[in-house]
């Protein structure tokens, strides 16, 4: 992926984790939702780390690699 794939990613992440706020905020009492808005929230957040770590390994040419592999 290029940075541009990536800032796209981080940005729909964001996204992600907006709509999860909002559907906390409008969560009314007494009904479930199939999904609740934690679960939204949360990857949103996942998704944003991973992305940014990608965007942090594009820009500076580090990249991780395992302990244990040979």
């Amino acid at each position: 992926m290029s940075v541009k794939e990536t800032i796209i990613g981080l940005a729909a992440c964001v996204l992600v984790w907006a709509f999860g706020f909002w559907r906390e905020k409008k969560h009314e009492l007494g009904t479930v939702s199939l999904v609740p808005p934690f679960y939204i929230q949360f990857l949103g957040i996942v998704g944003f780390f991973v992305f940014a770590a990608h965007l942090i390994a594009i820009t500076t040419g580090l990249d991780w690699t395992p302990p244990f592999r040979r």
